[in-house]
């Protein structure tokens, strides 16, 4: 068991270099503003999307104090990275989330609990996952693995940790 959480583990550890790596680059493009539909997570409307224009909506007020959106998939995956922030050329006001659809047996995730790095948070429990503070707030559920990020120095722990487990909370629905 101890080499296949080694694994996992590095899973999330990977998708934060990745999710690091673009945000390290210039943001290519003029950044559109996000558009706040009233659909509600789980909706016919949504139905269970990861693209950036469906998590915006998801998000809402967590997200709406930046309104500008890029949408952009690091090279070697297909799933998109979100980036929003506050003005198009505003990259230091940029949260950033990416989700990647990822099975993790549910005995290794109650393993991970007992680890390292590892933020103690109820919801954990709730969405059948753990928190691992990495660089980012990287989210591991039995499905997915969302990582969370700022360039902002204002966004707090508290707040992408809210992204992530609004995030895993519409994908169980």
């Amino acid at each position: 068991m101890g080499a296949r959480l080694r694994r996992v583990v590095g899973i999330p550890i990977v998708a934060l270099g990745l999710t690091a790596t673009g945000c390290g680059q210039a943001i290519d493009g003029v950044a559109q503003p996000a558009s706040m539909v009233t659909a509600k997570p789980g909706s016919a409307a949504l139905s269970g999307s990861t693209d950036c224009d469906h998590l915006t909506e998801v998000l809402g007020s967590l997200v709406s104090d930046r309104p500008y959106l890029t949408e952009a998939v690091v090279p070697g995956s297909v799933d998109p990275t979100c980036s929003w922030s506050k003005g198009p050329t505003n990259v230091m006001s940029t949260l950033t989330a990416s989700v990647k659809p990822q099975t993790t047996d549910p005995v290794v995730i109650v393993e991970m609990r007992n680890g390292t790095n590892v933020v103690s948070d109820p919801r954990s429990t709730a969405v059948d996952g753990v928190v691992l503070d990495v660089v980012a707030m990287a989210l591991l559920t039995p499905t997915h693995s969302i990582i969370v990020n700022a360039l902002d120095p204002s966004v707090s722990d508290d707040t992408k940790l809210d992204v992530a487990f609004a995030i895993a909370e519409y994908l169980q629905d």
